[in-house]
């Protein structure tokens, strides 16, 4: 029997300073003591990354762009979802008006700036340990701070809260009519990828007549029943990866991850690939070394991915030309590279790669007809396992290089998942 149990999660503070390098200071010294840190350096992002992250306990400076500390403070306490989170100020304003504001906003303490490590520690332990019941603040109650002041701050706080909650309800409007529009779309993806599977059943089994009777055919028909396999492989397998890109879109296929060997994956995806390849006089290598750490990934949609960059990089490729797949590890990032020698991309292409059904016009007269969705599947897939993606091109006729990273990770709970972002070299 395994008794083996999982570490507590780590608990997580949010850092809202405009000052990097204090915030940077503060992340370093919370790390050290085994918590995990966000760092936002103006009020709105402070606000979002509360709301979306729901930290166990927010330092937030008070003097910050977009959003005061003061007001960032007041809208999370005036919603139900995060009025609970313990916020403590770090300013350099420690007069006892700032702190009486500052309590009054919902703050469970201040922290005055300068102020040394052990004394941060100590205060955000106190905090995320539940320990602090009242705020640290002596001296005369709110009572105290004269009624003209009090009223002002009546006043603001009513606007702002009247203003979270216009706000709120606009969001919740927008997102029932993006419920909708996602039903709508899902309905119309499954009736459509039906309708396009349905007939390569039929496809298949008239092939498979056809092929059993191949010898008693002459050389030429059996020529036009090879390429016609060829195409309708190449079809099925264009509908099918428009299929799977409309589930992932719609989540309804969720990833069946297993740790795997990239030696054992590449290979096989880009087989069809470098058939295609060899028919156009094209030169294709793969290097894949076996020694490369294993990455924890779904086996099927990480196939698909690369078939679909190394499909691309053929396609738009001229006769003669070359395609090199390279598979690298680098600081825990597993990175499958693929260049070619092809058509390339202008600035403007690059800017819409990645948005489904987007295609070149060049391309389309040129009978190169693709339905947009290669990149834009990877881009999922590479979101999906937590990936980041780069597509890197010297300009038209220069070639490009597409790049999909994967994090070597200890388990998939640990993938950061919908945080997919552009390489940086």
């Amino acid at each position: 029997m395994n008794t083996e149990t999982s570490p507590p999660p780590k608990q997580t503070v949010l850092i809202a300073e405009d000052e990097k390098a204090l915030a940077k200071a503060i992340a370093a010294t919370l790390d050290l003591e085994g918590l995990e840190t966000i760092i936002a350096y103006d009020g709105e992002q402070a606000l979002a990354l509360a709301r979306a992250m729901q930290p166990d306990m927010i330092l937030l400076d008070i003097m910050m762009p977009g959003r005061s500390g003061i007001e960032v403070c007041a809208t999370l306490k005036t919603d139900p979802e995060t009025c609970d989170i313990p916020v403590v100020f770090v300013t350099a304003k420690g007069e006892k008006m700032d702190r009486k504001i500052g309590i009054a906003a919902g703050a469970v303490e201040y922290l005055t700036k300068p102020f040394s490590p052990t004394e941060l520690i100590a205060l955000v332990k106190e905090v995320l340990t539940g320990q602090l019941v009242e705020p640290h603040f002596s001296g005369d109650d709110i009572s105290a701070i004269p009624a003209d002041q009090l009223e002002v701050f009546a006043l603001e706080w009513r606007d702002l809260y009247e203003r979270e909650r216009e706000e709120r309800r606009s969001l919740e409007l927008a997102q029932k009519r993006l419920s909708e529009l996602d039903r709508l779309k899902a309905g119309f993806l499954s009736a459509v990828t039906h309708e396009l599977m349905t007939p390569f059943a039929s496809i298949g089994i008239a092939l498979q007549v056809l092929q059993r009777q191949r010898e008693d055919l002459s050389t030429d028909v059996q020529n036009v029943v090879d390429d016609l396999s060829t195409e309708i492989e190449q079809l099925h397998r264009l509908v099918n990866g428009v299929v799977k890109f409309a589930e992932l879109v719609n989540k309804r296929r969720e990833p069946q991850p297993s740790y795997v060997s990239l030696h054992a994956i590449i290979p096989d995806a880009v087989q069809p690939a470098s058939i295609m390849a060899q028919a156009r006089q094209i030169d294709f290598q793969i290097s894949v070394p076996e020694q490369l750490s294993k990455v924890y990934v779904d086996p099927e949609l990480l196939g698909e991915a690369v078939f679909q960059m190394a499909h691309n990089a053929v396609k738009f490729n001229a006769p003669g030309g070359k395609v090199q797949i390279h598979a690298l590890e680098v600081k825990g990032w597993l990175t499958i590279e693929i260049s070619d020698t092809g058509v390339g991309l202008t600035p403007e292409r690059l800017e819409l790669l990645g948005q489904p059904f987007e295609q070149d016009a060049d391309t389309l007269r040129r009978g190169r007809e693709g339905l947009g969705v290669g990149w834009a599947f990877v881009r999922y897939v590479a979101k999906v396992h937590g990936g980041r993606t780069q597509v890197q091109s010297p300009g038209p006729n220069q070639g490009s290089i597409f790049r999909l990273a994967l994090p070597v990770v200890a388990g998939w709970h640990e993938i950061n998942a919908g945080q997919e972002t552009d390489l940086t070299e």
